[in-house]
């Protein structure tokens, strides 16, 4: 399919009615693995061996094309020299379209299903077929002509003389040549014209014209016809064979109507496999940004578990009360704990990424890859080189503004406009043709048919004018022929036609009732979209609660800590550590929260059909819904 498929308007790219409040400009701090710890404390060669910042190496890996790209990111290095790629949402969503003729996937089916990986050429395939596409379908009402050319060398020997022309050892050099032109036409008529023309030379005695040699001159016999034949009951009227064609048969169904109906079917399909292919780009981009969230959030959680540990360090020197050697321990656990989490946040683990149908249409929020599983997934689907020495980094900030919809409205639009349904009404209109078609199978097959043709004899095919002599000169004989009449053919009991009937009735039904319950699982999806969405906004206040408390708990418990051992009192620091825990689960789930809200607006618009219209996508050519 041509890439004029796709268009992405030069207007900003509006992703949905809340995203309009979503969008926004992120911080511009640098996200790097690990932050060296503050100078005045001095750290074990374990403890530095931990705190290995990102870093790539230089260029050794060669692309298909010949180029050349660095590996990919992990946690050795200097981040100071990582350059980042700024990609807002609208951004990622116009990079996909232009870079993809492909409609990628996150579960890379393309390589073990890639002959039924969608792109951009499928409708285009669809409608060019050769066997169903819709030029395939008119070709059936195309002109044909035809020619044939015939040489026969005969040498017989005969009982009676009379059979061969008065000689009992016939010879003949025989000629023939036929030449037609045949045209259906959309009522089931069929139309000829033909030229036969006969070069007969044999040594017959009793010929018209003169010998020459043992053999007689040549006769030339030549003739036009013109010929039609016309279905009163089987196969008659421009219904019937735009329907199932001028050669349809029952179960046979592929007339012009079937195969512009096939060629909007696929037009839905791509649309479909479109509207998926940008829900997970938007997916990916939303997963990137709670990692970056994610990440950002356990390096503050570490970070204060490195000031307590070096806390702890100090007054166990000094012998204070509450600062043994194993809170000690317990805290340098902590801080490892933290650690940990940091180094997994960036690296991240390779497991399933929210993608389309993993709970819900749209996808149902997953949140378990690091930045670099995150970033990579995203270039994947976005089209950019899996490496290429930047990392890409969001800046579109999910927005937790509360959005209002109107029930009656939104699920009049899905059941309005989602493709699913479309495409199943197309599916029914399909069957419903095909009915149309079958029934007239019921009908026995009567054709009237009628036939004229002029003939023409002579020794000289250019003259058959000339007059008609013994001496061997040119014959006209100035006859016509005609013929008329009518062709029957009843099958007794027409037992595949009434099967093709039945067939035909039951594939309706069937198409019907997988309606119906499309609409029931339409609406099934936009009750959990709108609920969902209701669900998260309240989540996402009430995660924003929690995560104000647990700060307010640390401040609290951090600056009780430091009045307690200034003074040399005897602190509880499992209260401490236990508020530091508290304050990074509440900050991820308080990111967690306002990613899966965004996700759950996004996918408010799909199970609405808005979705594309919103990104300002539109889809052109052949075809097009």
């Amino acid at each position: 399919m041509p890439r004029d498929w796709i268009q992405v308007m030069n207007a900003p790219i509006r992703i949905a009615l809340c995203f309009a409040m979503l969008t926004g400009c992120s911080s511009k701090k640098q996200f790097s693995a690990l932050e060296p710890p503050h100078p005045e404390v001095e750290l074990t060669s374990q403890e530095k061996s931990e705190l290995e910042t990102v870093s790539y190496e230089s260029c050794d890996i060669c692309n298909a094309d010949g180029g050349c790209a660095p590996p990919p990111f992990d946690l050795a290095g200097d981040s100071s020299s990582v350059p980042y790629w700024e990609m807002s949402l609208e951004e990622s969503i116009q990079y996909a379209l232009a870079n993809s003729t492909v409609m990628r996937d996150i579960g890379a089916n393309i390589l073990r299903t890639p002959e039924l990986t969608p792109t951009v050429y499928d409708p285009s395939l669809r409608a060019t077929d050769a066997r169903f596409g819709e030029e395939a379908a008119l070709s059936a009402f195309d002109a044909l002509f035809s020619t044939r050319l015939y040489y026969e060398k005969n040498d017989r020997a005969l009982n009676n003389s009379l059979l061969g022309g008065g000689t009992n050892f016939f010879e003949q050099d025989l000629w023939r040549s036929e030449t037609e032109i045949s045209k259906r036409s959309a009522t089931g008529a069929q139309f000829a014209v033909r030229q036969n023309i006969e070069d007969d030379l044999n040594n017959a005695d009793r010929n018209i014209f003169g010998t020459e040699g043992d053999f007689n001159t040549h006769a030339w016999t030549w003739n036009w016809e013109a010929e039609a034949r016309q279905p009163l009951l089987q196969g008659r009227g421009p219904e019937f064979n735009r329907i199932a064609g001028p050669n349809g048969m029952p179960g046979e169904i592929n007339g012009v109507l079937i195969a512009r109906v096939n060629t909007s079917i696929s037009a839905a399909d791509f649309q479909l496999d479109l509207r998926n292919y940008l829900s997970d780009v938007e997916n990916a981009y939303w997963e990137l940004v709670f990692a970056y969230r994610d990440l950002e959030a356990k390096k503050s959680a570490r970070d204060r578990s490195l000031a307590t540990w070096r806390r702890l360090q100090e007054l166990r020197r000094s012998e204070l009360a509450g600062a043994e050697e194993d809170k000690v321990a317990q805290a340098e656990e902590q801080y490892f704990r933290f650690q940990q989490d940091v180094e997994n946040a960036l690296g991240g683990r390779v497991l399933d990424g929210t993608r389309s149908f993993n709970g819900s249409t749209g996808g149902t929020f997953q949140g378990v890859g690091g930045v670099f599983v995150a970033e990579r997934r995203l270039r994947l689907l976005i089209g950019a080189p899996i490496n290429d020495g930047q990392l890409i980094r969001p800046n579109t900030e999910p927005r937790p503004a509360e959005v209002a919809f109107d029930w009656n409205e939104l699920i009049n639009c899905a059941l309005t406009n989602r493709t699913e349904i479309i495409q199943q009404q197309l599916r029914i209109k399909r069957r419903k043709l095909e009915l149309v078609a079958s029934k007239n199978f019921l009908l026995p097959q009567l054709d009237m048919v009628g036939r004229y043709r002029r003939r023409g004899f002579g020794g000289n095919l250019f003259d058959p004018r000339a007059p008609l002599t013994t001496g061997g000169a040119n014959v006209d004989t100035g006859t016509n022929e005609w013929q008329v009449g009518v062709e029957l053919n009843v099958p007794i009991g027409f037992r595949q036609a009434h099967a093709t009937v039945r067939n035909a009735e039951l594939a309706v039904a069937r198409e019907v009732a997988i309606q119906e319950e499309l609409r029931r699982q339409i609406t099934h999806d936009v009750s959990n979209a709108i609920a969902e969405q209701a669900r998260l906004h309240r989540i996402v206040q009430t995660a924003f609660n929690r995560r104000s408390a647990a700060a307010r708990q640390y401040e609290v418990l951090n600056n009780q800590m430091v009045r307690e051992s200034a003074r040399g009192r005897r602190i509880d620091f499992n209260l401490v550590l236990d508020s530091e825990r508290r304050l990074a689960d509440a900050e991820i789930a308080y990111h967690r929260a306002t990613v899966e809200y965004a996700v759950a607006l996004k996918n408010v618009n799909l199970e609405t059909e808005n979705l594309l219209a919103y990104c300002n996508v539109q889809i052109a050519g052949s075809g097009a819904l």
